[in-house]
């Protein structure tokens, strides 16, 4: 994969296809260890007709292979990093799709940036997920814990934990076996690529991750969803319970011309089912064809 100084960060990314027509790709998480030691194909991959779009992928700051910032940034910061990237590429606009934790940095891309956009896709993503989800809460009273006692000792405190981490949680993704059955096989190969990372590894990408905490918390994208001028898509899944279908339909109704498709029966991790793949495909190949008439 390709990599590149963005900001001077030292960033990972991939381009797939040559069409005309430019998709960024904002993943989900917050990075860390399970991010970085096994790597997994993103579903949006393999969405897109290769001669007609192309698609940008990239590993945000301390997540995968880009390089880990264990200095403090902030939600900006990360759409700042997003357009850095597509204008080192030499693109000046693009469709901009935005998943889970990545929605919420697609939105303030599309707020500071919107001569930029072509239009924004929303998948299964909320306005303020750090304080409207149990896990987001969580995730932020860490945040704090570590700015109180500091990286070094909150590590020390928690080395054991971050060792034999808890079972994998069996609520995202297809119902189906095979698909139950890769995420299994993801978890395992994390769990067997731990002993070899050092103690000195393991303190950067926790304390990365944590970094990316941070920089979530304390905004929400609620009160500016009516500055949204641009096309936009909500794509979610109605039995997701780590970012539930009402964060969804709450962005549909905060903008007032965005699109909604509800995908009956999808849990997390939306674009591993077909039928989301499928809507979505439909809608960025919609998005396009209408900007180029618009031109």
């Amino acid at each position: 994969m390709p990599r590149a100084n963005i900001n001077g960060v030292d960033t990972s990314y991939e381009v797939i296809g040559d069409g005309a027509n430019v998709v960024l790709y904002i993943h989900g998480g917050f990075g860390g260890a399970s991010t970085t030691l096994v790597s997994r194909e993103r579903a949006i991959a393999n969405i897109f007709p290769r001669d007609t779009v192309t698609t940008v992928l990239y590993d945000r700051r301390s997540a995968g292979q880009s390089e880990y910032v264990l200095t403090p940034h902030t939600l900006p910061d990360l759409a700042a990093d997003a357009r850095a990237l597509l204008s080192h590429m030499g693109v000046d606009r693009s469709v901009v799709i935005g998943d889970s934790m990545g929605g919420m940095v697609a939105l303030e891309y599309a707020l500071a940036y919107p001569r930029h956009v072509t239009a924004l896709a929303l998948v299964e993503t909320g306005t303020d997920l750090m304080a409207e989800t149990p896990w987001g809460t969580q995730m932020r009273e860490i945040a704090d814990e570590v700015a109180a006692a500091g990286d070094r000792a909150f590590f020390e405190a928690r080395i054991d934990e971050l060792r034999n981490p808890a079972p994998m949680s069996n609520d995202m993704g297809p119902e189906t076996t095979e698909a139950q059955e890769s995420l299994a096989q993801t978890h395992q190969a994390y769990l067997d690529a731990l002993p070899d990372v050092s103690d000195a590894d393991l303190f950067t990408y926790t304390t990365g991750m944590i970094r990316n905490f941070a920089a979530f918390a304390g905004y929400d994208h609620t009160p500016r969803l009516s500055e949204l001028s641009m096309s936009v898509f909500v794509i979610h899944g109605t039995t997701d319970v780590t970012a539930p279908f009402g964060y969804g339909q709450a962005l549909h109704r905060g903008i007032a011309h965005s699109e909604l498709a509800a995908i009956e029966g999808a849990r997390h991790m939306l674009l591993d089912y077909p039928e989301a793949a499928d809507a979505l495909r439909d809608w960025v190949l919609r998005a396009v064809e209408q900007e180029a008439v618009a031109d």
